[in-house]
């Protein structure tokens, strides 16, 4: 069977991107959304999807380009005397692998951010983190941790696929060697830490090669060559700059619901093992 959840990245970033999250649920494609503890609208957002039952909710973790949930005093190593976290993953990757302190705090931000989320009577379906950055080595064993600890069925492990991304865009192909090179060691491990603590992955994830550029076309390329089992595509409605919003228009697409029905391909969430 060909299984694929429709995931938007960000909800609670902004009032834009809870709108699109909240239209592509109602009227599109979409079936599960990861949601930032640390956004300028994230009370906005779960109010939002609590309209939404048929929407699933993560915890989009955040340590780098976004906002902490714990008061700067508590957390210096990651962020400055505003709450940011830095804007570069390599800068808050070097603390992380360096310092003994950055990795104490980081899992007591980890924990704030799904405690938010609880707090607000929303259980998480899964965690993931903004930029993929959880698959850090430091990061991805913590956060599976707390998956086990709160009971957080899955997890994702961003395993894209290199060839298809490479085949329907050859631009920045130079970017997509490169980072599968990197992602592909830190993803089998992570796998293999996620299983070992009884959380589920997704066989293949679609759109970490693509971010930024996900559309109608991509999506369409993607469901014509799916194969079998459990894949996730996730993508980002709400943040472009201009009027214009591929990724939203890909979600709300007729064509692209067409050919989810004409391959046979069940949508699902990870709240549940699938839904039409």
């Amino acid at each position: 069977m060909k299984q694929l959840a429709f995931t938007a990245d960000d909800f609670g970033a902004s009032p834009r991107v809870n709108a699109a999250v909240e239209r592509a649920a109602r009227e599109g494609v979409l079936t599960t959304t990861s949601w930032m503890a640390g956004g300028h609208a994230a009370a906005e957002a779960l109010a939002a999807a609590a309209r939404l039952p048929q929407l699933a909710v993560g915890v989009h973790t955040t340590l780098v380009l976004g906002h902490a949930v714990l008061p700067p005093a508590h957390i210096p190593a990651l962020v400055d005397a505003e709450g940011r976290f830095p804007s570069s993953p390599v800068v808050q990757g070097l603390r992380c692998a360096t310092s003994r302190a950055a990795r104490t705090q980081l899992a007591a931000e980890l924990r704030a951010q799904i405690e938010k989320c609880l707090a607000a009577d929303r259980d998480p379906t899964h965690l993931d983190g903004h930029l993929d950055f959880h698959v850090h080595p430091a990061i991805f064993p913590v956060l599976a941790a707390l998956a086990r600890e709160y009971r957080i069925g899955a997890m994702r492990v961003p395993r894209d696929p290199l060839w298809p991304a490479l085949a329907f865009d050859r631009r920045h192909a130079g970017r997509k060697l490169r980072e599968a090179a990197i992602f592909v060691l830190l993803c089998r491990r992570a796998v293999a830490i996620a299983r070992a603590c009884g959380v589920q992955v997704a066989d293949r994830v679609y759109g970490h090669h693509q971010t930024g550029a996900v559309d109608e076309q991509y999506v369409l390329s993607t469901i014509a060559t799916l194969p079998e089992g459990v894949s996730e595509l996730y993508c980002h409605p709400g943040a472009a700059v201009a009027d214009a919003d591929p990724e939203l228009a890909a979600l709300l697409s007729p064509r692209v619901r067409d050919a989810l029905t004409r391959a046979g391909i069940v949508r699902r969430h990870y709240a549940t093992n699938a839904r039409g």
